[in-house]
């Protein structure tokens, strides 16, 4: 017999009160599993901001998420029925879903990683750890290990300033910064001709704290909190920046 699993961003209610037995059960059996979250599943559902996945009619899986901007979201909980697991369906379910949000205008995902068992397999969908940042900072609440995953192509980090139209952004505040203090991460800029938009976005894991700095033709527009530079920023996480406009 073929298994064709179907995706769907728009779940009917049967799909959800499926999840909630098996949840249920899972916790009953085993006490492990999602259903501690289920008003958060709930509302997720009465958001629209949930994904099943269904074989032969039958919910096997889901996957809940909400935007942190308008350009970034974070994928909160994604379960599998226990039973269905090691069969490639979590993996059509998560790439289903970062299709859908790419679609949707969305470049940047985020996760936390939980539980820490489940680290190989987002990996394996091309999440990446969040860089080391100082002692001060941390990407997130808890002790499970952060992951995300941009996208679209966007502009890669330079080891070197090569001209006069670039970023650069240190991960720590202005004021712990001197101005010999080279850059944690840098760009150079290249434009669409007759514009200030980049052929490529930048995005990157960064603090709206941090300290940013960007010229244009080789002269300082701005030297100052990321918060400030007034690029897209998702709660801190991630600065998204598509034009430059003095």
């Amino acid at each position: 017999m073929n298994h064709i699993y179907q995706v769907t961003f728009s779940p009917v209610n049967r799909a959800i009160n499926e999840i909630e037995e098996w949840l249920i059960l899972e916790r009953r059996e085993t006490g492990e599993g999602f259903y501690c979250n289920w008003s958060h599943i709930k509302s997720s559902f009465e958001s629209n901001e949930i994904a099943v996945i269904s074989l032969h009619g039958e919910a096997v899986g889901f996957a809940t998420w909400r935007l942190t901007s308008a350009k970034s979201a974070r994928i909160e909980i994604a379960e599998v029925k226990p039973n269905y697991r090691k069969k490639g369906i979590g993996r059509k379910l998560i790439s289903e879903l970062l299709d859908f949000l790419k679609a949707s205008n969305i470049s940047v995902v985020d996760l936390q990683c939980a539980p820490s068992e489940s680290e190989p397999a987002w990996k394996k969908l091309g999440f990446l750890e969040f860089p080391d940042p100082p002692e001060n900072y941390n990407f997130g609440s808890g002790e499970d290990k952060k992951l995300y995953t941009i996208l679209r192509p966007h502009m890669k980090t330079s080891s070197d300033l090569l001209g006069d139209n670039t970023i650069e952004i240190w991960n720590d505040e202005p004021y712990t910064t001197r101005p010999t203090t080279p850059a944690t991460y840098m760009w150079n800029l290249e434009f669409k001709n007759g514009s200030r938009e980049l052929i490529e976005p930048i995005i990157h894991p960064a603090y709206h704290e941090w300290r940013v700095r960007w010229r244009i033709d080789g002269i300082v527009i701005g030297d100052t909190k990321v918060k400030r530079f007034k690029p897209e920023i998702d709660f801190g996480k991630f600065v998204i920046i598509s034009e430059l406009v003095n």
